[in-house]
């Protein structure tokens, strides 16, 4: 990591209290990233690109030989200068000395000023959440985000009419004015790392490691270079017209603000005029607090931090204002207050150009921007939602912090009514012209016109919702970029993604266009308005975007839906805060990427505190043991290799109850109604104590009946005989295997009967012959001794990694009688691999935070050890707090097609993948998702590979594109698509390296590999 990269880490680090050295790039455009890519390389590894040569000491005015520009305005010259005439020089001589560059000049300066002058900030003050100017008062409210993704048309149609029920509502209200402001906030990446480091306990720091600092540093520097945004929007609402008075005392106290004690005094007069005011409409505030409150919006009145934001915003756009910089909670914004706004930013611009610049000072360092507004022009009529997204958000797809201005004015019914009356008369008489007068058929698009007008008038006579209010409008769009070229190119951009069904006008006046996204401003100009109804109005939804996961768990990747925004996952959540089941079924095809999702997820959850444990039949994920801030507290158990004699033996695996479980305290609530409590607790211990035996000796049964072939368990003393010899051992914790096949063979020299003692005989043989495979021994410890598996109390294992790398899994379809001895060693050991997984998680206690990991599930669930520890995360996981990421390559496996239980109804979290164009595939994990068929998010799943045809043709391959993987992610009911980037977390690049399982020997890690 370069010093720079630490400098702009450090920023985020909750430690750290010193001088924040630069703006965090992401807040909003220019980006940041692209200046230092396009800097010279001998600057690219310092502070971002600016030239101090210019905005460093008085700012030059430069010149043309063209009609000149003046940049920035605030060198404009003052009216006169420069035709000031000498004592006795005559006026002709001094017109002489002036070229006509610099008469071009003047007359732009001249321009500029007047504009400037006639564009000035008209907000008088604050007061709470309420804005006013002279003339007007304007109430604000802020509307969070909301989903629009993954959810049914249905949903998406009650989504557009409870917005549209809302602007109905405010016109009943008596509101006829509206401003709506969208702003962009940057993603609070500060706040992630302290309320992180908070939520977790995490690792010891461990010498020559990533320490928990560093690790912190480099999450919220990965972030940061995808300058993610929170959108923000804000309803202002006019209020009623404000008294003749008050508008005189505001005039007076604005002309006579530099009057001293005088300016003072009648200041004070205005603003306590302002509050009566204020206080004579509590009861209309409190109607529209409750309108705004209502499903549809879910507003609620602006705080003092909002409210400084929307100001400050709205004053710089184009400059990267960090929503941490604001005064939370400041109060009120007097006169003086709103003046300093006009500081925040140095406003020019070149007549003709269209484009303003914006540069200011924030936090030390001067940044510049071009920026151009568009506005809304003639609209198409638009499906929405059964075919196209949201028309404000269509934007949202180029990945450009947009930000917006609604001027909307509701119109009463009356209104209305006489307008399309006056409308259609004009139609009916010029259907008469064709008809009549001239005898031809008129235009079809006549009569479309005349259909759409009776139509309108029949809504409006026979509506009772209120939906049928129509509204003018003016929308405005701001598009910033680094520098003219820049700007035109996006803008270029956004007009052919709204093209056809919208036009985006490039208006001249972007100065004063700019300046109406300010609250309190005048309205720009009267072009392009837009009349619909509050439901295509409501259609545009500009708050909607990517909803998932919280502010403070582990990085899973970022949404790739509408707006790019970090994707963060309290894996905990749902045991701990809903109530919710902890099991996660990740589905995907081989090479999707699921693998090493679910690691990187295990990696965070333990680095952040909670004990880990991976079950990976293959063996790869054995490589996070060997990473240095893991080694010490990782115990890998290679199942297949030289792991320790006896590791499995189920005599061990299978732990008796702990004595001191606050579950056999005579105080538990359980042994309340009990008349002997104390008696009461302790005969549930002996009763768990005697099921513990039992439990041993009916799994070391069936781990032997595992090894046969089914011609063998068929016979009919099998069952019998090994029964009898496993209760003759007992169900002690200290007996093994090897025990159980003693008894047999002492059956097989001791039985009187026959036909049982030939069964024994031959039942010990072929157990024998299997104990003395290699796989084997970590069943049977060594002759001698009792082996098995105990714990080192003195050993802090976190992380618990079983692997069984080698195994041959038996083939399917062919008899058991065919497969070879190690074919038949791979059900036991799997079988006895869930049961120490299922000891590792719930041996620990309940309110410790626990995360499994199941790899390759399908050969677990064959098992009935691994059914058991299936249907026990999916049913206990909430009460022993555990999360269970469970990798399988088929949704069937979760929902009982197959005669095993249906999970479906217990996932609270689910993640999918590529699941290679499958249609029955593409049908399960609809089920599991909980989303309905026919909506359209078949095409969804099956672009999950990144769409297209696969091929391996080097000349037209596109797999370099984009190498990141994609899932479809449900939380809780928040359902989005998540793009795995893992691009920019360099710090992590030796955990990428260990969760490659791409069989190459120097594979690149570029944004989640599988």
């Amino acid at each position: 990591m370069t010093t720079h990269e630490r400098d702009v880490a450090s920023l985020f680090d909750p430690r750290s209290t010193g001088h924040i050295p630069v703006v965090p790039p992401g807040a909003l455009p220019p980006s940041w990233a692209a200046a230092r890519t396009a800097a010279p390389p001998d600057r690219r590894e310092s502070d971002p690109p600016h030239t101090p040569d210019v905005w460093a000491g008085p700012e030059p005015v430069e010149t043309d030989e063209r009609a000149g520009s003046i940049t920035p305005a605030d060198e404009i010259p003052k009216k006169g200068r420069g035709r000031r005439r000498g004592r006795g020089t005559s006026g002709k001589s001094a017109r002489t000395k002036k070229s006509e560059t610099i008469k071009a000049q003047e007359r732009a300066a001249r321009t500029v000023a007047k504009t400037r002058k006639s564009v000035k900030l008209e907000l008088c003050g604050t007061a709470g959440h309420i804005t006013r100017t002279p003339t007007t008062a304007t109430a604000w409210f802020v509307q969070p985000p909301g989903p629009w993704n993954m959810r049914p048309t249905a949903k998406q149609r009650r989504y557009i009419r409870d917005e549209a029920l809302i602007l109905a509502n405010l016109r009943e209200a008596g509101v006829e004015h509206l401003h709506r402001r969208l702003t962009r906030a940057p993603w609070p990446v500060r706040a992630w790392a302290r309320s992180h480091h908070e939520w977790a306990t995490p690792l010891p720091d461990v010498d020559g490691a990533l320490s928990w600092n560093d690790y912190l540093r480099g999450q919220q520097h990965g972030m940061l270079w995808s300058e993610p945004t929170i959108k923000g929007r804000y309803w202002g609402i006019e209020l009623p017209a404000r008294s003749m008075s008050s508008r005189g005392l505001d005039y007076l106290a604005l002309w006579l603000s530099g009057f001293g004690r005088i300016g003072g005094a009648v200041t004070r007069w205005a603003d306590e005029s302002f509050d009566r005011e204020t206080a004579m409409l509590d009861e209309h505030l409190a109607t529209l607090a409750r309108i705004m409150a209502a499903r549809g919006a879910d507003a609620r009145p602006a705080t003092a931090g909002q409210m400084d934001y929307l100001l400050r915003r709205s004053a710089a756009i184009g400059l990267p204002l960090d929503i941490d910089g604001v005064i939370s909670g400041g109060g009120d914004w007097t006169d003086t207050d709103i003046a300093s706004l006009e500081d925040l930013a140095d406003l020019s611009l070149t007549p003709g150009d269209g484009f303003t610049t914006v540069s200011g000072l924030v936090d030390g360092r001067r940044y510049s921007a071009a920026v151009i507004v568009l506005t809304i022009g003639r609209m198409a009529p638009m499906p929405i939602p059964e075919q196209m997204l949201p028309w404000q958000v269509i934007g949202d797809g180029s990945g450009e912090p947009l930000e917006w201005s609604e001027r909307i004015t509701l119109e009463e019914k009356p209104a209305t009514a006489r307008a399309m009356r006056f409308v259609t008369d004009k139609i009916t008489n010029q259907f008469k012209h064709y008809t009549v007068e001239h005898d031809e058929s008129p235009p079809t698009e006549l009569q479309e016109q005349h259909a759409a007008a009776q139509k309108i008038k029949t809504q409006l006579e026979h509506d009772h919702s209120g939906l049928s209010t129509r509204v003018k409008g003016w929308w405005r769009m701001a598009v910033v970029g680094a520098n003219a070229d820049e700007v035109r190119r996006k803008v270029s951009t956004l007009q052919e993604m709204y093209s056809p069904h919208i036009i985006l006008e490039h208006e001249h006046g972007q100065y004063q266009l700019l300046r109406e996204f300010i609250p309190g401003q005048r309205q720009a100009n009267i072009a392009h308005a837009r009349r619909m109804s509050v439901y295509d109005a409501s259609a545009g939804m500009a708050a909607v975007g990517d909803r998932i996961g919280d502010r403070t768990g582990l990085i899973v990747g970022q949404t790739a839906s509408i707006a790019p925004r970090p994707a963060v996952w309290n894996c905990f959540a749902g045991p701990e805060n809903k109530d919710k089941s902890g099991l996660t079924p990740i589905v995907a095809v081989p090479g999707s990427g699921k693998t090493f999702l679910a690691g990187m997820t295990v990696y965070q959850a333990v680095r952040a505190g909670a004990y880990g444990v991976i079950l990976d039949p293959s063996g790869p994920l054995a490589r996070l043991a060997a990473l240095p801030e893991l080694a010490p507290f990782t115990r890998v158990y290679a199942l297949t290799g030289r792991s320790r004699p006896g590791a499995l033996n189920p005599y061990r695996v299978i732990a008796d109850p702990d004595p001191d479980d606050p579950e056999y305290s005579p105080a538990h609530s359980h042994y309340a109604l009990d008349p002997d409590p104390a008696a009461a607790a302790a005969d549930q211990y002996q009763a768990d104590l005697r099921a513990a035996a039992a439990e041993r000796m009916e799994c070391a049964v069936s781990v032997l009946k595992m090894m046969l072939t089914d011609k063998d368990v068929e016979q009919r003393w099998t069952e019998s005989v090994l029964h009898t010899a496993a209760h003759n051992v007992g169900g002690d914790a200290d007996h093994h295997l090897g025990q159980v096949l003693d008894q047999l063979a002492a059956m097989a020299e001791n039985e009187q009967d026959t036909e049982v003692k030939t069964t024994a005989r031959s039942i010990h043989q072929k157990l024998h012959m299997m104990s003395q495979l290699a796989e084997a021994r970590v069943l049977f410890p060594k002759p001698g001794t009792l082996g098995g598996f105990d714990a080192d109390t003195t050993f802090d294992e976190r992380l618990t990694i079983l692997t069984m790398p080698g195994l041959q899994l038996p083939p399917e379809g062919v008899p058991s009688s065919q497969w070879t001895p190690q074919q038949r060693m791979a059900a036991p050991l799997m079988h006895m691999a869930a049961w120490q997984a299922n000891r590792l998680i719930y041996d620990k206690p309940r309110q410790a935070r626990k995360i499994l990991f199941l790899d390759e599930n399908k050969y677990l669930e064959q098992t009935g050890a691994g059914r058991t520890l299936n249907l026990r995360i999916a049913r206990d996981s909430r009460k022993f707090n555990v999360r269970a990421l469970v990798c399988s390559q088929l949704p069937d496996d979760y929902l009982g097609v197959d005669g095993t239980d249906d999970k479906s109804a217990l996932t609270y979290e689910v993640i999918i993948g590529d699941l290679g164009g499958n249609e029955h595939a593409i049908e399960g994990a609809l089920k599991l998702l909980n989303l309905p068929a026919g909506q359209g998010y078949e095409a969804t799943l099956a672009d999950l590979g990144g769409g297209g045809e696969d091929t391996l043709d080097p000349d037209t391959d596109t797999s370099h594109v984009d190498q990141a993987r994609r899932f479809v992610m449900k939380m809780a009911d928040d359902i989005e698509i998540v793009r795995c980037d893992w691009t920019n977390f360099t710090h992590l690049a030796h955990v990428f390296e260990a969760l490659d399982s791409r069989p190459r020997a120097a594979a690149t890690i570029a944004g989640g590999a599988p």
